[in-house]
């Protein structure tokens, strides 16, 4: 959003009307010392629009007596030459004024390409948060994956408990059958024995993985929810640069106008410059002729 400007015309006219009154010839840079603040260029726009509401007219009588017309050769020759001097003024008013809003645009132009800078930077380090998501979302799932074939040896484990309890009920409650299966009921304890050792182990490893899960999806709940504000304050960095950025460059094209206006004033300064002199010759010449006739 553009600033507003910190000087206006009456400011400038009010300061340009008290220079005036007090015998001074008025400048850009004296009206901005007294004022304090805003920029030369501003200033010099709005002086140059105070002095297009004061013009200067000049009156010149066709048939004048020759003492007379001498003396106003010698006056006309005294206010040519401080009427240069006035000009000359100007022109290096203007000059200054136009030196200073080129160096205001060449630092304008290095903070637009600072703002730029930040920006790429910006969009590189929310494209490498974007991959460390994907990443966290893949061993998550990994994760899962692991868990469930956790989960199915355990539950195979525990149907192969459940049948072998199966046949021990199933046994024959005789004593010679029994005599005959004990060594077979001996080897199904063991089994067994060995079937429960394995499921508490399995049991351990399914606990333990369960335990590492919860712990992943609160890290990775955690650094989502993280990730996500670093986003959001990344989106609002970026949004608030890019507006930056767009006032920065409005700013600066500003400037340039500006600078070709001021190009524009030195040289009608200039030629307005050049025709003054052009009719005090004119003057002198036929002041000359005059006096010699």
């Amino acid at each position: 959003m553009p600033r507003e400007a910190s000087i206006t015309y009456e400011q400038v006219a009010a300061i340009a009307d008290r220079i005036k009154a007090a015998g001074g010839k008025p400048t850009p840079r004296q009206i901005r010392e007294r004022h304090g603040s805003g920029s030369l260029g501003t200033i010099h726009k709005l002086f140059q629009r105070w002095e297009g509401s004061h013009p200067v007219s000049t009156e010149a009588g066709s048939s004048l007596p020759p003492a007379l017309q001498r003396a106003i050769l010698d006056y006309v020759t005294q206010e040519r030459a401080t009427a240069r001097a006035d000009l000359d003024a100007k022109l290096s008013d203007i000059q200054a004024a136009a030196d200073e809003l080129a160096a205001d645009s060449e630092r304008q132009t290095d903070h637009i390409q600072t703002l730029e800078n930040a920006l790429q930077t910006s969009q590189e380090e929310k494209a490498a948060l974007a991959g460390k998501i994907e990443q966290m979302e893949t061993d998550r799932s990994a994760a899962r994956d692991e868990a469930a074939r956790e989960r199915q040896a355990a539950e195979t484990t525990r149907t192969e408990l459940a049948k072998a309890q199966v046949r021990l009920d199933a046994m024959p409650s005789l004593e010679r059958e029994n005599e005959r299966l004990r060594s077979a009921v001996d080897a199904e304890r063991a089994a067994r024995t060995d079937a429960e050792r394995l499921a508490a182990i399995a049991e351990a490893k399914v606990a333990g993985l369960a335990e590492r899960l919860e712990d992943s999806q609160a890290r990775h709940t955690h650094e989502v929810a993280t990730l996500d504000s670093q986003l959001k304050d990344h989106k609002r960095r970026d949004a608030t640069l890019e507006a930056e950025l767009s006032a920065m460059r409005k700013e600066s094209r500003d400037l340039a106008a500006r600078l070709a206006q001021a190009h524009g004033e030195l040289e009608a300064l200039r030629a307005q410059n050049a025709g003054h002199l052009d009719v005090i010759k004119g003057f002198t010449a036929q002041s000359a002729v005059t006096g010699a006739s």
